[in-house]
């Protein structure tokens, strides 16, 4: 004879799911410590962002220039945020110096003259 109580009805989906083991959140993930800036060099990459701001004429601009949105460059230029060492990388190249001028503070942003040999 079959026993009509076979299969149990823990296999129908009409129970609550009970899993084997408790899950455990994943823990976070911390910054490296490679990337991260002093107060100083931060202070001046949020600098370097506005001045380049108004160089390429809007954050929508320097958004195509860098490849990040410009939600995130607004972000950054904002003096409570702290910018990480690969924003400053892509600040750099945009701005066509080394990474060590926009870092050092001593980032000269001119507006080209429209008319002007070069």
């Amino acid at each position: 004879m079959h026993d009509l109580s076979w299969p149990g009805s823990y296999g129908q989906e009409n129970d609550p799911h009970c899993p084997a083991e408790p899950e455990t959140p994943e823990p976070k993930r911390r910054r490296s410590g490679a990337l991260m800036l002093s107060a100083e060099e931060a202070r001046h990459v949020r600098v370097a962002i506005r001045k380049l701001r108004r160089a390429f004429g809007s954050f929508r601009a320097l958004s195509l220039k860098t490849g990040i949105p410009a939600s995130t460059l607004r972000r950054a230029a904002n003096p409570k945020s702290s910018p990480t060492g690969t924003l400053a990388i892509r600040i750099a190249s945009a701005a066509g110096v080394a990474v060590e001028v926009l870092l050092g503070g001593k980032l000269v942003v001119t507006t080209p003259v429209i008319g002007r040999a070069a």
